[in-house]
């Protein structure tokens, strides 16, 4: 019976309210794994399936209700489709929770720093007695480097790189940094493409993808000059474009733009991607010298003709191109070859047409791209290296030095690199000694 009565009573904990137990699940670690499973999952996809391509290319890829399935989820533009940016944005609160929770008891000061009791002391890995009666001034010229934190009738507390406890914190605010870069890049970034012959000036890039459409910069590029060198073999060994800004109507900078070597102007970078090369047709229609380009309309008084497809070699005759005409409101087509007199000339609607030669005009290709965002990712990256260089090179380590009847008990203890802290902890007693003897 007086068992019975004894037995203490077991207390039961309050039960959490949801929004703390949510809370809780937020700041966990388990939904932080959750959240980079998913977010690598979804980067994977947008490596795998081809983004910003257009429907026909997509589906010469893939069968239509693999297109289906693309499109409905947003694969075909995975890092800016809403599902990717709420996964940034809920790993974003779960690092902000984490870190929050970690570091504001530091923060509010919530640990208090003391003297343990001398048993506590006596049972720490490294710790030893001093016969001396050192005063401050003393203990402050042996521990040199170490910071009091605590003084009292009792003793003393001192400790040395505190600052390694911030490592994480820098840590989590360099991922948060490179998060919130990331997230600037998409929303207010873009990346297009320029086509320009020489003489060509343009003031807006296409950007591709499901919708294409056309964005303005807010200033012109003119292509000046464009040249291409070759090796030996044939490959491409250089090509340059020489591109004027121009804005307000007044030539602002000159540049060469090669590969690697971009342009920069109000935070818009022109980069050299590419070159090719379109025909343009010299022909003599009724005795008037008309250069036309593929598919260009060519209209007069009864005559409508546009050159629609181009052959280097027609069966070894050489070049030719297809013209297409209406007779009589009807479309038809017709071949010209160069070399071949008989077909080098034609009659269309009564009209001699004369095909007298062909020129590949070269292009160039420009990608046109702004991030933002990019300055903010790269102070994330400078944080993440500054703190795993203070989280791997500095340690947090605290010597408590206790009065006891005449004496000293000194002991110290380190969260890591404790073999270097053996050493430093034996040094420091020698100097305890030196002054006892």
């Amino acid at each position: 019976m007086s068992a019975t009565k004894n037995k203490p009573t077991e207390v039961t904990p309050p039960e959490k309210s949801l929004f703390k137990s949510l809370q809780d699940f937020c700041a966990s670690i388990k939904f932080a794994i959750i959240l980079l499973v998913c977010i690598a999952l979804g980067s994977i996809l947008g490596t795998v399936i081809r983004q910003g391509a257009g429907q026909d290319e997509y589906l010469s890829l893939y069968s239509e209700s693999t297109y289906r399935v693309i499109t409905l989820l947003d694969l075909n533009d995975v890092y800016h489709s809403p599902w990717f940016i709420a996964l940034l944005f809920l790993f974003a609160i779960n690092l902000t929770l984490c870190t929050l929770n970690r570091f504001m008891p530091i923060f509010r000061g919530d640990k208090k720093v003391f003297v343990p009791e001398e048993s506590a002391l006596a049972s720490m890995s490294m710790n030893f007695r001093a016969d001396t009666n050192a005063d401050d001034a003393n203990l402050s010229a042996m521990l040199k480097g170490y910071q009091c934190t605590y003084s009292g009738a009792e003793g003393k507390v001192f400790q040395k790189g505190a600052l390694s406890k911030y490592g994480v914190l820098l840590i989590h605010t360099s991922i948060m940094l490179i998060l919130i870069g990331g997230f600037v890049g998409l929303v207010a970034g873009f990346k297009g493409f320029m086509v320009l012959q020489k003489g060509d000036t343009k003031s807006t890039i296409a950007i591709g993808g499901e919708r294409p459409r056309e964005k303005p910069l807010g200033f012109s590029l003119k292509c000046k000059e464009f040249q291409v060198s070759f090796y030996p073999n044939g490959a491409p060994k250089d090509y340059v474009s020489t591109v004027e800004v121009i804005e307000g109507g007044q030539t602002i900078l000159e540049k060469q733009i090669r590969v690697n070597e971009p342009l920069s102007y109000k935070g818009i970078h022109i980069y050299q991607a590419s070159y090719g090369s379109t025909p343009s047709f010299s022909f003599t229609i009724g005795g008037e010298h008309v250069t036309l380009k593929e598919k260009e309309t060519y209209r007069k008084e009864n005559i409508v003709m546009m050159p629609i497809r181009f052959e280097q070699n027609i069966h070894n005759f050489g070049p030719g191109v297809m013209v297409a005409y209406l007779d009589q409101g009807e479309p038809r087509t017709v071949w010209f070859l160069k070399n071949v007199e008989r077909f080098n000339e034609k009659s269309i609607q009564g009209i001699p047409v004369r095909f007298e030669d062909v020129q590949e005009n070269l292009f160039t290709g420009l990608s046109v791209s702004k991030d933002p965002g990019i300055w903010i990712v790269w102070a994330g990256f400078a944080f993440i290296l500054l703190g795993l260089y203070i989280n791997f090179f500095l340690y947090h380590r605290r010597i408590y030095v206790r009065k006891i009847a005449g004496m000293y008990l000194v002991a110290g203890v380190a969260m890591k690199n404790k073999e270097a802290f053996k050493k430093e902890f034996y040094e420091l007693r020698r100097k305890f000694d030196g002054i006892s003897s």
